[in-house]
């Protein structure tokens, strides 16, 4: 059975942030480092088939981006998933 994760984009927009909001959303050890070496560690690691859907992917820092493409290709048990906003779906949001 595969592990899937729901994650915002916009979480992930600023790179501080962005390691808090992986370490809650994805049950990262105490230990995580909260670096960009550190999250492609604990990606590759992991060995349970894990996917990642990230919504609102063109919110998400270029480097957060670099990183779990790289840790994709590394780790055979994660896929991630990067789905950018409708541009009509983002027109709908602000006027409401």
């Amino acid at each position: 059975m595969t592990d899937v994760y729901e994650l915002d984009g916009r979480q992930l927009s600023d790179k501080a942030e962005a390691h808090l909001y992986l370490q809650e959303m994805l049950a990262f050890p105490e230990y995580y480092g909260r670096n960009l070496d550190a999250l492609f560690d604990v990606l590759t690691e992991n060995s349970k088939d894990t996917l990642l859907w990230i919504l609102h992917a063109e919110a998400v820092h270029p480097s957060i981006t670099a990183v779990l493409e790289d840790a994709m290709e590394e780790n055979p048990f994660l896929t991630v998933i990067f789905e950018e906003t409708d541009a009509e779906e983002a027109d709908d949001a602000a006027e409401n």
